[in-house]
């Protein structure tokens, strides 16, 4: 089983986030590049999990799934009132 085809980036940085990276990957011993690619995989995650949240919010416009603004209201008003 060959190994994945990798590639080296570079990006400038403040040299806080890196000290904190070096930091990170002191205390889970592992590398920094470890650490770097797992909070990019996070945040793509992250990312695609909110575009899909949207595309569902947009679907259910679609299909007449809404609350009125005037029942919001309504709504808002007996959260404070309890």
């Amino acid at each position: 089983m060959g190994s994945p085809v990798k590639q080296t980036i570079s990006a400038q940085i403040p040299i806080e986030l890196a000290l904190a990276v070096e930091n990170l990957a002191v205390e889970l011993d592992r590398s920094k590049s470890w650490v770097i690619k797992e909070a990019l995989l996070s945040m793509l995650a992250e990312r695609e999990r909110r575009h899909q949240s949207v595309l569902a919010g947009l679907a259910d416009v679609d299909a007449g799934r809404v609350v009125s603004h005037a029942d919001m209201l309504d709504f808002a008003r007996s959260l404070k009132e309890a």
